[in-house]
């Protein structure tokens, strides 16, 4: 489906994202008791929260419908939907505990680079966790009590508890956002000057990619600390003001999410799914190299990439009757090509000589000399 200025519509994602997105409206008119608990001050909110819901989900039902992506996906509902589920679903548990909340992949490259993510990645997930139900109408409070001293905290409609409102649990409810944003400030400047030290990250960074991101963070979350000032230190002067210039960084974060390196925050859970395949692959074992014997690729990875490659229809060098060029091991890959090489030099050397006598032979080594 093309559309004006080259730009390119996939038809399934497009009708997908819609009913996402249909769906995500329908949540909020059964949470909201049709409309009735919204409110009217975070209809700006609502809105570009739905066009958010549409960007990312195309983006993402795109993203599942590439060759590769979408094996991975299949595999990982094909095992939830089998015998297997239980236990997958336990290790799935481990590996976001281990990957989305702990983030220990990030601490093996340094600590900085942990810090500056995981305050970024918590404060904003603890700040979707507020908004999102507030501005769909899943989540409301009301005065409670003969002499309005407690809140009511209501869920779908539904009695969810409540406090007096000078207790510790309201104070940590009703700034939570503002926890939220001291957070990701924190983890945005420490991401700032990690960049400037890193002379790699400083090299190689983009504007619109490395820098807007958090950028944009630090707006939104200082002109939400604002409001906060506005009202306890202010009596609420300019409070106005401040609350569009707040909603209008929101909105631009939000729809800024399908298009920046913010929408890993959507992407980053399926990587669980490839965990997983990876953990059935190695206990399914690994398959040896067709020429020096050594096992170097899981059996589940060569069947689906041999599955993958008729799939795009490439073709792969086959060695031999019998050879396949993905059954060769990286080393035997770097050989050949040193092989093919050396036949165009002259046979200044042999890089198969030293091979193992039990070796399969390669009957075709010029098959990479173009």
């Amino acid at each position: 489906m093309s559309l004006p200025g080259r730009l390119e519509l996939e038809a399934r994602p497009l009708v997908r994202a819609a009913l996402t997105t249909l769906g995500l409206a329908g949540l909020v008119a059964l949470g909201s008791r049709g409309g009735r608990w919204l409110d009217p001050a975070l209809l700006g909110y609502l809105v570009a929260c739905l066009f958010a819901c549409f960007g990312v989900a195309y983006r993402y039902w795109a993203w599942i419908e590439r060759p590769a992506t979408r094996m991975y996906f299949g595999h990982t509902m094909r095992t939830l939907g089998s015998r297997k589920a239980l236990a997958a679903l336990g290790r799935m548990a481990l590996l976001g505990l281990d990957q989305l909340l702990l983030q220990r992949f990030i601490g093996k490259r340094s600590l900085k680079r942990w810090g500056a993510h995981a305050l970024i990645a918590w404060g904003c997930l603890l700040a979707f966790a507020v908004t999102f139900p507030l501005v769909f109408g899943w989540v409301r409070f009301t005065s409670a009590g003969a002499d309005a001293t407690r809140y009511q905290a209501w869920f779908f409609g539904f009695p969810a508890g409540s406090f007096p409102l000078d207790s510790v649990a309201a104070f940590l409810t009703f700034h939570m956002l503002d926890w939220a944003a001291l957070m990701v400030v924190a983890g945005c400047v420490l991401a700032f000057v990690r960049r400037r030290q890193d002379e790699g990250d400083f090299a190689t960074q983009r504007f619109d990619l490395d820098l807007a991101p958090l950028l944009l963070l630090i707006a939104v979350s200082v002109t939400g600390l604002l409001l906060t000032v506005s009202i306890s230190f202010m009596q609420g002067r300019n409070y106005g003001t401040l609350a569009f210039i707040h909603e209008l960084t929101v909105i631009l974060l939000l729809l800024s999410l399908p298009f920046g390196k913010l929408f890993h925050i959507v992407q980053r859970p399926a990587q669980l799914g490839v965990a997983l395949y990876k953990a059935e692959g190695e206990a399914e074992g690994r398959v040896p190299c067709r020429s020096c014997g050594e096992p170097f690729i899981r059996a589940n990875q060569l069947r689906d990439l041999k599955a993958l490659y008729a799939t795009l229809e490439l073709s792969a060098a086959t060695h031999g009757a019998h050879t396949h060029h993905l059954e060769l091991c990286p080393r035997c890959k770097r050989r050949l090509l040193a092989r093919a090489q050396w036949q165009r030099m002259g046979g200044a050397f042999d890089p198969f000589a030293d091979l193992p006598e039990w070796a399969e032979p390669i009957d075709d080594p010029q098959s990479l000399r173009s």
